[in-house]
């Protein structure tokens, strides 16, 4: 028959943990492990509860006794778990700190735990005190442990958000930022969201600029969608459009969004056409084909630097993205104007002139 050490360590190995990651779950140095293992030394009897949870067994398992019925206290902890966020955190942070004690295997009340020490410790009450300090680290290395052992994608967000905000608050940006960094790309929250809690002085504005060229084309995508290639297009939001774009790059050096204003007024065109006005068809052709240039010549430099005040120093690299050979701006206007809506112009040497 196994002793309980035989069984500790083929559970340890089981649940992928190493002398020292079990030791730190309970308590206790890596040698007592090494001990009980080998048979020298047996676990403390208050020891028993913690080990099997941490173990992902139950006591009588481990002692090799058949198992017991239902977890009475870990449904007490359960209901308490889910309701602490609307509870006071001083209060409920002893009843976390038991949570965590009595079942070291569930991460999720090692979560509990150190969100109420980080709640805690940053309260008015404890600020700029011994308390206050201990409680943030021990908020923190919780966190840590969390992130090392659990494989949990929802709750491995909540920790790294939790040690981004943490390391923020003590002045430790750089850590802080290694963390934001770790936080997946999701619609809702992505990781430059999580990186403006902690990046200061040019990095931080790199990122404003940033996120506000991303929310021009979202707009973009968003409002084209209501005229582009429809046969009742919207005009307000392909005015709404144009107007944003030009409100915020306010020097006419529209690089990427050229595209968008060339896409705006080749729709101009053709609805003039269907108004009968072939001048101001003309006209927005024009203005399509020297958006079309002015962003081929962009690409074809491969660098996106802008100037106007709101997004003045914001660049993009280029020059090593994948490229269509034969795309270009330009000849995406040139095989607009093929549709026969434009078949009126075919003569006019003004219209003859933008493909020269």
């Amino acid at each position: 028959m196994n002793t309980i050490g035989q069984r500790i360590k083929e559970l340890r190995k089981k649940n992928d943990l190493t002398q020292e990651k079990l030791a730190d779950l309970l308590g206790v140095t890596y040698q007592s492990v090494s001990k009980w293992e080998c048979g020298t030394t047996m676990p403390d009897l208050a020891m028993i509860v913690p080990l099997a949870r941490a173990l992902h067994v139950s006591a009588d398992e481990l002692l090799g006794m058949k198992p017991v019925e239902q977890d009475e206290r870990k449904a007490y902890f359960d209901s308490e778990y889910f309701q602490f966020w609307k509870k006071d955190h001083e209060a409920d942070l002893e009843i976390a700190r038991q949570a965590a004690a009595e079942y070291p295997g569930d991460y999720r009340y090692l979560h509990w735990l150190a969100s109420n020490e980080w709640y805690v410790g940053y309260s008015v009450k404890y600020m700029g005190t011994d308390t206050e300090k201990k409680l943030i680290a021990d908020s923190i290395r919780h966190c840590e442990m969390i992130l090392e052992n659990c494989d949990d994608t929802e709750l491995r967000n909540h920790v790294i958000h939790s040690l981004v905000s943490a390391y923020k608050y003590t002045n430790r940006y750089d850590e802080a930022k290694k963390y934001a960094e770790m936080y997946p790309e999701d619609p809702e929250s992505t990781r430059d969201d999580i990186l403006m809690l902690c990046l200061q002085g040019e990095e931080l504005e790199f990122l404003y600029k940033k996120r506000i060229k991303k929310a021009l084309i979202k707009l973009h995508s968003a409002l084209s969608q209501l005229w582009f290639y429809e046969d009742d297009p919207c005009m307000e939001a392909m005015d709404a459009e144009e107007t944003v774009i030009k409100a915020v790059i306010t020097d006419e050096n529209y690089q990427h969004f050229h595209i968008a204003l060339s896409m705006i007024q080749q729709e101009r065109a053709k609805t003039a056409m269907r108004n009968g006005d072939t001048a101001a068809a003309v006209c927005a052709l024009n203005s399509a084909m020297k958006h079309a240039k002015s962003f081929d010549e962009m690409q074809k430099n491969g660098i996106e630097q802008y100037t106007c005040p709101v997004l003045c120093g914001y660049t993009e690299d280029h020059r090593d993205d994948r490229k269509e050979e034969d795309w270009s701006m330009t000849n995406t206007v040139r095989e607009y104007t093929e549709n026969n809506i434009f078949d009126p112009l075919r003569n006019r040497e003004d219209f003859k002139a933008l493909f020269d």
